[in-house]
């Protein structure tokens, strides 16, 4: 042990009396020599003990301090009572100022702290800038939040308690709307006239009919729209057996019997046909190019034979129809028709023979002309001569076809469905495609079905669609229409700022957005019934022969070139608002709105805007999702379910766009103005206007689909229905489905 350690030892034994006892009267303490003098003085030193009050100082020259023997017991007192409470003070504040470990601990600590707040900060930073979520009784009102009414009012109008008693008809609150939407959607099992009533309220076509059937009853009508009556009951005494159907077949070469040679070739009773009336096989009509400096163009379609109105030959001169849908299967007036058609000493084995032969045939034309159907022009092609067209189709002859004196451009919308064609007509011998192309040339001048009120009615409108639209308009106020119109410009310049938001629209598609159009106004031909009425006077129409007057109104409508002039001719497209069906049209790059479409109950201006969105804007936003994309091919064999068979007149490019037109309206509604639960609530109907647009839009498909003569009975109905309400937004929040439910499992496709 070193002599400074013993000296220490001794001074927590003895104190420091026991200092004293070196022999010495006196302890020199230098700052020399801080350390050899004493060890008392040492501990002074650690302590920061300070010199007795009266005790003397020598010079500072050699800074001595002199402790007097005589204060030493004064000292020892002092020191014992302060020594245990100094070294329980500051024996801690020592060790942490010279612990090496409590020095690492403290720059770690450090260290860690400074890359905490490093690392911390940008998010820090972004969470504090980020903006406050709303709360869920306010809405953005500029930049201020203004508070929401937690109760939203109920309508009170009639209105109001029409369209919530048409909804409620149709639930069936027994199912569950997560595994059998559309048997909770669309459920209908009432033989109540009135419920039925209120069933239809959305169909716009079925109103339009059930309208225009109690204008073409009324005897009274007469005047103006006498014709259109006369029309009609000609139309309820049509049958299958009519001497001038007969004398028609007659002029066209009649029925070629079994052992007959049929003729070289079909096109000369083609040319026949389209002289006389609407053509089975192909279509020919004008119309103009797009662009500043519009042309007149020929062009080549496919056939006529389910369009909706009997169009005009030059289609920039009047309003257009929607683009037709060639229904699957066989007519249903044909077996009749084949029965009056043969003559009477044909056996019945023969006419059996003859019968199967015929459906065959029309059956394998009508499944090629479904499969070669085009709604737009990108598979086109331009010729300038006929001659040119006569030698890549010689299937037809088109010098008989053509006008003579035609030298303009020559557009052959599907050159595919040519060409198939052509493969078509050699499987079959002539005499049967003669007498078969017979039989088509009468159904398409006959109605569609067995003579009724309702099949009349639907004929009537087909056959003078613009003397019908103009007795439609005429039912209501010039207020009312513009009011209408405007609100539906609305919701479509609504749809269309959704659309330019998406991430997924860009380039060309972008563009094309931006300049579509839209337009709902009505023809202003529709108003002036006199020049209409003028233009009608050469025909004779009486109430005794359908067919013959079908004859008359197509020979009108049907004009030589040379008539043709661009006098007053433009890019708009106008609808007949008899036809409720919105479309999309190439040559104005519009989107093309029919009144009868946006005069229905659920667009009404006192209903609440979801149920604007559900019907009108549903339709719309298809329409203007056609118009972006050329094609949806590969997305559609991806998303949509085979059972899309189910649509006889639906493609599965028109099922992935009605999910499109879905989505696009249930977005645009959420992304108005203000809170959705703050619109008002129907009267009677415990649904959040999120489920009511769901809702409606189903109801809305289930009514068209019936009207077209779809099964929505069948299985695959239900899986196409609830297909489309899983995609066409958030229809799993919105019923609250558990994982593993028919709608949250089906979310498979997302059209942007």
């Amino acid at each position: 042990m070193t002599a400074d350690s013993s000296a220490r030892n001794v001074f927590r034994k003895n104190g420091v009396a026991g200092l004293g006892n070196n022999g010495h009267g006196r302890n020199l303490i230098t700052t020399a020599n801080p350390s050899g003098g004493s060890s008392a003085s040492l501990l002074q030193k650690q302590l920061s003990f300070k010199t007795p009050v009266g005790s003397k100082q020598m010079g500072k020259s050699d800074e001595i301090e002199m402790i007097d023997s005589a204060n030493i017991e004064n000292f020892n007192t002092r020191y014992n009572k302060n020594s245990i409470i100094g070294w329980i003070c500051c024996a801690p504040c020592i060790w942490l100022r010279t612990s090496a470990a409590v020095h690492k601990m403290a720059i770690t600590s450090a260290t860690l702290l400074v890359t905490t707040l490093l690392v911390a900060s940008p998010i820090l930073f972004l969470i504090s800038t980020a903006p406050s979520p709303l709360p869920r009784d306010c809405y953005m009102d500029g930049d201020r939040c203004s508070p929401a009414v937690s109760a939203p009012p109920e309508c009170s109008d009639p209105i109001c308690e029409a369209v919530a008693s048409s909804i409620q008809a149709r639930l069936n609150w027994n199912k569950d709307p997560c595994t059998e939407f559309k048997k909770f959607s669309c459920w209908r099992n009432t033989p109540n006239k009135n419920i039925t009533n209120l069933i239809e309220m959305g169909n716009s076509q079925k109103s339009v009919d059930s309208q225009m059937l109690y204008l073409f009853q009324n005897k009274i009508m007469n005047g103006s729209f006498g014709i259109l009556h006369n029309l009609f009951e000609s139309c309820l005494q049509q049958t299958t057996n009519s001497t001038v159907m007969h004398r028609i077949f007659d002029s066209l070469g009649g029925y070629l019997p079994v052992g007959s040679v049929g003729p070289s070739s079909i096109a000369p009773l083609i040319a026949k046909i389209y002289d006389l009336g609407p053509s089975p096989l192909v279509d020919l009509y004008y119309d103009l190019s797009y662009g500043r400096r519009p042309h007149i163009l020929l062009i080549i379609s496919g056939p006529s034979t389910s369009s909706t109105i009997l169009e005009r030959k030059i289609r920039w001169m009047s309003p257009k129809a929607p683009p037709s849908r060639i229904r699957q299967g066989v007519p249903k007036l044909l077996a009749d028709l084949i029965e009056n058609f043969l003559p009477y000493f044909v056996s019945y084995a023969q006419r059996v023979s003859e019968k199967d032969t015929i459906f065959e045939f029309i059956k394998d034309l009508n499944k090629l002309q479904v499969e070669h159907s085009r709604r737009g022009f990108w598979d086109s092609t331009v010729l300038y001569n006929v001659s040119s067209l006569q030698d890549l189709y010689p299937v037809l002859n088109w010098t008989l076809l053509i006008p003579q004196n035609w030298s303009g451009p020559i557009v052959v919308r599907n050159s595919d469905y040519l060409k198939a064609l052509e493969y078509f007509i050699t499987k079959y011998p002539t005499r049967v495609a003669h007498n078969s192309l017979l039989l088509l040339s009468a159904l398409q001048i006959l109605p569609r079905d067995y003579p009724s009120p309702e099949v009349c009615t639907r004929s009537t409108m087909w056959a003078l669609p613009e003397l019908s639209s103009s007795l439609y308009i005429a039912q209501r106020s010039s207020e009312d229409l513009k009011d209408t119109t405007k609100r539906a410009e609305i919701i479509f310049k609504s749809l269309k700022a959704h659309l330019k938001r998406a991430p997924s629209l860009k380039g060309a598609a972008l563009v094309k957005l931006s300049a579509l159009k839209i337009q709902s106004q009505t023809w202003e031909g529709f108003s002036n019934t006199t020049d209409l009425l003028k233009s009608l006077q050469p025909l004779d129409i009486t109430s005794e022969c359908w067919f013959q007057n079908i004859l008359e109104i197509y020979k009108k409508n049907k004009l030589e070139p040379n008539d043709i002039s661009l006098n007053g001719g433009s890019h708009d497209a106008w609808a007949y608002p008899i036809v409720s069906t919105i479309f999309y049209d190439t040559l104005s790059h519009s989107i093309v709105v029919p009144l009868s479409v946006i005069l229905i109950p659920y667009f009404n201006a006192v209903l609440p805007p979801y149920l604007h969105y559900a019907s009108v804007g549903v339709s719309i936003a298809k329409e203007i999702l056609r118009s972006i994309t050329k094609s949806f091919d590969e997305k559609a064999m991806r998303c949509v379910p085979h059972s899309v068979n189910i649509f006889s007149n639906y493609s599965r490019m028109d099922i992935l766009i009605h999910s499109g037109g879905m989505q696009i309206s249930y977005h645009s509604m959420l992304s108005l103005t203000g809170p959705i639960k703050g619109m008002a609530r129907l009267p009677g109907l415990n649904l959040t206007p999120t489920q009511i647009f769901f809702l409606v839009s189903a109801q809305e498909l289930c009514a068209e689909s019936n009207y077209l003569g779809i099964d929505t009975n069948a299985p695959e109905f239900d899986n196409i229905l609830g297909w489309l309400v899983a995609q066409g937004g958030s229809a799993t929040e919105v019923f609250k489905c558990p994982s593993g439910s028919m709608i949250n499992i089906q979310k498979t496709c997302n059209v942007l």
